[in-house]
This record gives structure tokens, sequence and C-alpha cells, in this order.
């Protein structure tokens, strides 16, 4: 998530907004995304069962996720990003 995250950064997740309903109109809001046992941070979206998980540079590519049968997107994501602390 360069350049929005750089290496070291904190990340305060809210683990109660699971949802990928805006929390401020106009704005992304990045997500700590469980995949592959691990944690990512991403813009997170839905395309049908699929979760697509964007990075904030553009270098990178679109990561697209598909949703095991029964489960939900907040089955996925552990938390919307609500601050970054970055220490220089």
């Amino acid at each position: 998530m360069y350049p929005r995250l750089l290496p070291g950064a904190t990340v305060l997740l809210d683990r109660h907004y699971n949802s990928l309903k805006p929390y401020r109109k106009g704005e992304s809001h990045m997500y700590a995304v469980a995949r592959d046992g691990t944690c990512t941070v991403k813009y997170a979206e839905v395309a049908g069962t699929h979760l697509v998980l964007r990075p904030h540079n553009t270098a990178y590519p679109v990561e697209v996720m598909p949703m095991e049968p029964g489960k939900k997107v907040h089955d996925y994501l552990i938390g919307r990003v609500c601050y970054v602390g970055i220490e220089t």
C-alpha cells in the first residue's frame, strides 16, 4: 500500500466495521482482509462472488479472490483501517 502505508507503519483497525458500506461518502477505505491464513491491507470491493483487492500503488496488480460458497464479505474483512501512524 506504499506510499499510503510505509514500512513499519502502525495501523489501527476498527474490528466492528467489517462492511463495505461507505463510512464517509466519496472516500475509499482500506480494509484488513484475511487471505490464505494471513492478513493484507487493501481497498476492497465485491464483484459477483469475488472479492477484488486493490493496492494504493497502481504499479502493483489487482487481486481477485473467490469467496467460498456460503461465506459473505464480512467473513473476510477483519476491519476497516481507521488510523495510520508513521513514525519518522
